[in-house]
C-alpha cells in the first residue's frame, strides 16, 4: 500500500503558550467535543513541508515568526509534546476523544447522525505503537510516522473505512470538506520533542531498523537497533542482492525493515524471506557474518 502524499507543517512552539485540554470526566465511549483555543500574540515556529511521505522527501524552511491575532482550534495529544493546530473553518464542527497519548478527532455531526452517536465520522486519529519503525514504514493502513521516541512510534492514520453518512447530504458535504482539509493542519512539537525523536526534521532516508524478536518471534520485541549510514548501507546491499526462491516456513529472530521492504531472518541457520510473499534463501556464511557483526557493535 502506497502512502498519500501530504503536506503538513511541523514546528516547535513553547509548551505555556498552549493550554491544556479540558476533558471531560467521561471514560465510556461517549462523544466527548472539546474546545481548546488560545490568544497568542506571537509564537516562534520552525516550519516543515513535508513534499511526499511516500518518498520521505523533506524541505526544510527557515525559521519563522509566526503572528497569532485570533483564537485558534488546538488540540494536545496528552502530554507527548504533540500539539495539533485546526484549520479556523473546522470551529464547532468536530470532536476530539483523548486516550493518553492518543486521539481521535470526528465530524460531529455526522457521529450524532450514526446510531446513539457513538461512533462513525471519524476525520482522523493520533496514535502511539509500543514498536519502533522508520519514518517511511508501510503501514497495513492510511497514514504517516510523525515521530519516533526511544521507545514508541507516533503515527497519524486515516480511516480505512467510510465514515460517512451517504444519504444525508449536508452531513456528507461537510464532512468531506473537512476531509480534503487535513492536509492544512499544523503539526506541532515542544523543544524537547523535536530534539529528542527521530522526525522529520533529522530523519537520514534509508535508516534500517532491526527489531531483536524474543523466542523467535513468539514473545514480541526484545530490542530494536536502528542502523548508522554504515550499518544500513551494509545490510541493505546484503539482503536486496539475494536471490529469493519458493516461499518456505522456518523460525526467525530478527526483522529487517530496509524502506518499504521488510524481512525475517533466522540469524542461526541464515535462513532470510520477505515479509511481502514469503519468498526465501539462505545466506552465505559471509553474509550472515557481516550482518551479525554489525549488529553486536
Amino acid at each position: 500500500m502506497k502512502r498519500e502524499q501530504l503536506s503538513n507543517r511541523i514546528g516547535n512552539i513553547e509548551d505555556r503558550l498552549v493550554e491544556q485540554a479540558e476533558n471531560a470526566p467521561n471514560f465510556g465511549i461517549q462523544r466527548r467535543k472539546q474546545s481548546i483555543r488560545r490568544m497568542v500574540s506571537i509564537a516562534a515556529v520552525l516550519v516543515l513541508m513535508i513534499a511526499s511521505f511516500a518518498t520521505g522527501a523533506i524541505a526544510l524552511a527557515k525559521e519563522t515568526v509566526v503572528y497569532v491575532e485570533k483564537e485558534q482550534e488546538i488540540i494536545k495529544v496528552g502530554d507527548s509534546g504533540i500539539t495539533l493546530i485546526l484549520p479556523d473553518e473546522w470551529k464547532e464542527k468536530y470532536g476530539v476523544e483523548h486516550y493518553g497519548n492518543e486521539v481521535i478527532v470526528y465530524h460531529s455531526a455526522t457521529r450524532e447522525s450514526f446510531g446513539d452517536g457513538t461512533y462513525g465520522g471519524d476525520l482522523f486519529r493520533i496514535f502511539c505503537l509500543e514498536e519502533r519503525f522508520p519514518m517511511d514504514y508501510v503501514f497495513p493502513y492510511p497514514g504517516f510516522t510523525i515521530a519516533i521516541t526511544e521507545t514508541h512510534t507516533y503515527v497519524f492514520n486515516y480511516p480505512s473505512d467510510v465514515q460517512f453518512d451517504r444519504n444525508n447530504l449536508e452531513t456528507m458535504t461537510e464532512y468531506m470538506e473537512l476531509s480534503d482539509d487535513i492536509k492544512n493542519i499544523e503539526i506541532v512539537m515542544n523543544a524537547q520533542m523535536l530534539e529528542n525523536t527521530m522526525n522529520a526534521t533529522n530523519w537520514v532516508e534509508g535508516t534500517v531498523f532491526v527489531h531483536f524478536l524474543e523466542d523467535y518471534g513468539a514473545g514480541g520485541i526484545e530490542k530494536t537497533v536502528v542502523c548508522d549510514a554504515l550499518q544500513s548501507k551494509t545490510i541493505t546491499e546484503i539482503v536486496e542482492s539475494q536471490d529469493y526462491g519458493e516461499p518456505r516456513s522456518f523460525y526467525t529472530d530478527l526483522w529487517i525493515i530496509v524502506g518499504y521492504d521488510e524481512y525475517y531472518l533466522n540469524s542461526t541457520t541464515g535462513n532470510i524471506m520477505i515479509a511481502a510473499g514469503g519468498y526465501s534463501t539462505v545466506l552465505s556464511v559471509e553474509d550472515l557474518s557481516r550482518i551479525i557483526d554489525l549488529l553486536s557493535d
